[in-house]
C-alpha cells in the first residue's frame, strides 16, 4: 500500500521468488473481466520488466502453498494455459522487450 508501481514490483518478485531486481519499468496494463468464473472477477493486471540485480541469482519457491515452482520459458514457445491476464496482452500484439526478439 501507498506504492508505486516500481516498489510494488520489486517488494512482489522478492516476497514470491527471492530475486532482487532494479531498472524496473512500467509497460503494460490490460483490463481481464472473468464473467464465466462462479464469481465473477475484473481484474486490472499491471505488468512491469525489470533485470536481475545479481545476474547469477536464481529464483526460490518461497511460497510453495501456493506455487508449484518456477521456470525460464522462450518467448515464442509459452506453457498453456497462460494467465488469463498474460493470454490478454500476447493476443493484443504486446512484447515486454524493447526489441523485436528473433
Amino acid at each position: 500500500m501507498n506504492m508505486c508501481f516500481e516498489e510494488c514490483a520489486a517488494r512482489e518478485v522478492k516476497e514470491e521468488t527471492g530475486l532482487d531486481i532494479k531498472d524496473i519499468q512500467f509497460v503494460t496494463v490490460t483490463n481481464n473481466v472473468f464473467s464465466e468464473a462462479a464469481k465473477p472477477l475484473h481484474v486490472v493486471a499491471v505488468f512491469m520488466r525489470a533485470s536481475l540485480a545479481d545476474p547469477e541469482q536464481l529464483p526460490q519457491n518461497v511460497e510453495p502453498d501456493k506455487c508449484y515452482g518456477w521456470d525460464w520459458y522462450d518467448w515464442k514457445n509459452l506453457p498453456q494455459p497462460l494467465f488469463r491476464p498474460l493470454e490478454t496482452m500476447l493476443k493484443n500484439g504486446f512484447s515486454p522487450f524493447p526489441i523485436e526478439l528473433n
